[in-house]
C-alpha cells in the first residue's frame, strides 16, 4: 500500500518546484534604478556637476563615477548600488 496517492504525488512535485522556483526567483534580485532627481538628493550634487563627472572633456570629469544607463529615448538613470559605492568610497576616502 503507498503511502500517497498518484495526485497526491503530482501535488507534493508541484510544491516543491514551486518552492524552487520561489527560492530561485528571489535569489535573483533586480537592481534598483535611480533617476537624476534621487542621484541629487543622494549626493548632494546639481545635474551639471553630474554630467559633468561623466564628460571627459570637462575638468571635473571623474572617470569612478557611475556611468548611467539609457533605458528609453531621453531616459537615463543610475545602478542605486553603483551610485552607493561611489559614495562609500569617497566617505572612505577622506582625510581623517
Amino acid at each position: 500500500m503507498l503511502s500517497f496517492t498518484y495526485k497526491e504525488q503530482i501535488m507534493e512535485s508541484l510544491k516543491t518546484n514551486n518552492q524552487i522556483e520561489a527560492e530561485s526567483l528571489s535569489a535573483v534580485r533586480m537592481p534598483r534604478m535611480l533617476p537624476l532627481k534621487e542621484v541629487i538628493y543622494f549626493t548632494g550634487l546639481s545635474s551639471t556637476t553630474i554630467y559633468d563627472m561623466l564628460d571627459k572633456k570637462s575638468n571635473r570629469y571623474d572617470p569612478t563615477f557611475p556611468i548611467q544607463v539609457k533605458l528609453s529615448k531621453g531616459r537615463v538613470a543610475w545602478v542605486e548600488s553603483e551610485v552607493a559605492q561611489w559614495l562609500g568610497e569617497k566617505i572612505a576616502a577622506r582625510a581623517h
